[in-house]
C-alpha cells in the first residue's frame, strides 16, 4: 500500500474528507496532523492516567498499612510500658527483699516466708530490722496484687493464669502477715506457693512482643505475617488447681422454665 492510499485510510476514519481526485492540500495534510496528535494525546494521556491511578492506590494501601502497623505497635509498647516493665520491676524489689530475708535465717536453705507467717512467735522474736523486712514484703505483695487486678486485662490471654496464681499467692501472704488464717501452715503452703514459672513466662511474652514490634516498625507501609502466638513449654505449665466433686443440688440450680 503507498503513501496516499494509506494516508487516504487513516483519513477516511479519524481525518478529513479524501478528495476522489486523490489530490491532496496543504490544509488536509494540517487536518491528518492535528488527528493524529490528538490520537497520540490520548493515548498519553491513558498512559499516564493509568500509571498515575496505580501509584496513587499503591500509596494509598502504603499508607493504610502503615498507619495500621503504627496501631500495633503503639498497642505493643503500651503493654510494655504500662504493665510488663513495672510489674517485672515491682517483682523483682520483692525478690530481692525476699533473698535478704532468706539469707538472715539459720534455716535459709528451707525457708520459706509463707510458711513461717504462721509461726507468730518467729515473727515477733525477729531483729526489728527483719520485722521491717517482712513488712515491706507483705506490702509490696499487696501493691503487686492490685496493679495485676487493674492492668491484667491488657495481657495475653495464655498468661492470665499464671498471674491469677501470683495473685492469689500474695493475698494469702498478705492475710498470713496479719494472723488470719490461724497457725496451721500445711493446708495454705502446699497450695498457694509462689509459682516460680511466672518469671520465665513473663520474660517469654516480653521476648514475643519485642519481636512484633521489630517486625512492624521494619515493615512500614507493608502488610506482616499474622501475630506470632505465646508458646509455653510443658516444664513452665501450672499444676492443676484442686477442684473437688460436688454432688448435684437442685435447690441451687436456678430453672430456666417459667413456672
Amino acid at each position: 500500500m503507498t503513501g496516499p492510499e494509506l494516508l487516504t485510510l487513516v483519513l477516511a476514519t479519524t481525518g478529513p474528507e479524501v478528495p476522489q481526485g486523490g489530490g491532496w492540500e496543504p490544509k488536509d495534510y494540517l487536518q491528518l496532523i492535528t488527528a493524529a496528535t490528538a490520537f497520540v494525546a490520548l493515548f498519553v494521556s491513558y498512559f499516564v492516567s493509568s500509571r498515575t491511578l496505580k501509584a496513587s492506590m499503591a500509596n494509598t494501601e502504603a499508607s493504610v498499612w502503615q498507619k495500621a502497623n503504627e496501631v500495633e505497635m503503639s498497642a505493643i509498647q503500651e503493654q510494655l510500658d504500662r504493665f510488663f516493665g513495672p510489674v517485672m520491676q515491682m517483682s523483682e524489689v520483692n525478690r530481692l527483699l525476699s533473698r535478704d530475708l532468706r539469707a538472715r535465717q539459720p534455716d535459709s536453705r528451707r525457708f520459706l516466708l509463707l510458711e513461717s507467717l504462721f509461726d507468730r512467735e518467729w515473727l515477733n522474736k525477729l531483729p526489728k530490722g527483719e520485722q521491717a523486712l517482712v513488712a515491706e514484703i507483705a506490702a509490696n505483695a499487696q501493691s503487686l496484687r492490685g496493679f495485676i487486678e487493674k492492668n491484667a486485662k491488657m495481657v495475653n490471654a495464655k498468661v492470665q493464669p499464671y498471674l491469677s496464681r501470683v495473685a492469689t499467692h500474695y493475698r494469702i501472704l498478705e492475710l498470713a502477715y496479719e494472723g488470719k488464717l490461724g497457725d496451721h501452715a500445711k493446708p495454705f503452703v502446699d497450695l498457694y506457693v509462689f509459682p516460680v514459672q511466672i518469671d520465665e513466662v513473663l520474660s517469654l511474652e516480653v521476648k514475643r512482643l519485642e519481636r512484633r514490634k521489630e517486625l512492624l516498625r521494619s515493615n512500614p507501609g507493608k502488610p506482616v505475617p499474622p501475630v506470632e502466638e505465646l508458646v509455653i513449654p510443658n516444664q513452665l505449665k501450672l499444676k492443676e488447681w484442686p477442684k473437688p466433686p460436688r454432688d448435684f443440688r437442685p435447690e441451687l440450680n436456678v430453672s430456666t422454665t417459667e413456672q
